[in-house]
């Protein structure tokens, strides 16, 4: 066969291929309106942002992780740039470690995945040391591997359990629990979490102030029985030119048809306001 005729064969088979696309081809819609910038430069800033979380309660601060440098850093914003980096937590040395302890000198072993709860304490999936970690205010902790400290799939006690080289978190509020993605075992597996650590403090203010105003109300209102009831034998003996003739004190004693007195009356006026 000459090469002019293979040529062809091929030209042919091309244009069949891409006839097949055509005819037969992906169903694509694309949809306009949606803008991407960037926000966080990591050349600029050295870090290398391998995971990102948004804080809680918060419209500018950031959590990075940087796996390269095992490290945690918080970014603020201010007219939507960058205004501050500050690192969290990690040796931010690129050494990988294992350190529990306070924030400036935990460490950590090329960690790719956290998540946060709603009280911002922060949950590092640990692969390289394959424990999970709690960064809260009071420091850096180990809340489950750390009795085992390597690859597995076991389950129970969380010090005792074991996880593979690949897991990642994601924070279950409904559950009060953190749902590990156990990619190695094609496992999902759950880690329940105390009380507190789901506990939504946004709602405490409210209520606090709510109670507040609520014993506000109830104390005027006994103040206000009470003051009542010290001045009223003194209110119709001193009130000067206005005091009632001998007639009105007769009416004002005289019961209505209901049987009540102007002064049953007024004392039932006070209740109601209350």
């Amino acid at each position: 066969m000459s090469s002019s005729s293979s040529s062809l064969i091929m030209i042919a088979i091309i244009l069949l291929v891409n006839l097949i696309h055509v005819i037969g081809g992906e169903n694509i819609v694309l949809e306009e309106g949606y803008t991407v910038t960037t926000v966080i430069d990591g050349d600029k800033l050295n870090v290398n942002p391998y995971a990102i979380f948004s804080l809680y309660g918060s419209s500018s601060d950031l959590i990075i992780l940087d796996s390269v440098k095992s490290t945690l850093y918080t970014v603020s914003f201010s007219d939507s740039q960058v205004s501050e980096i500050k690192k969290l937590s990690g040796n931010a040395n690129g050494d990988a470690g294992y350190k529990d302890g306070d924030l400036g000198s935990a460490e950590f072993n090329k960690p790719k995945n956290f998540a946060v709860d709603k009280k911002n304490n922060i949950y590092i999936a640990d692969k390289g040391n394959h424990v999970i970690r709690k960064i809260s205010k009071s420091g850096v902790t180990t809340i489950a591997g750390g009795n085992i400290r390597k690859t597995g799939k076991a389950d129970g006690p969380a010090q005792n359990a074991s996880f593979s080289d690949d897991f990642e978190l994601a924070f279950d509020s409904q559950r009060c629990a953190l749902l590990i993605s156990d990619h190695g075992n094609r496992l999902i597996r759950q880690l329940d979490l105390k009380a507190e650590d789901c506990a939504d403090t946004s709602s405490g203010p409210v209520l606090g102030s709510t109670v507040a105003w609520s014993i506000g109300v109830v104390v005027t209102c006994l103040i206000g029985f009470i003051v009542g009831f010290a001045v009223r034998p003194y209110v119709l003996p001193y009130a000067g030119s206005f005091r009632p003739t001998s007639g009105q004190r007769d009416m004002e004693a005289f019961p209505n048809p209901s049987g009540e007195t102007s002064s049953d009356l007024l004392l039932r006026h006070q209740k109601r306001n209350c």
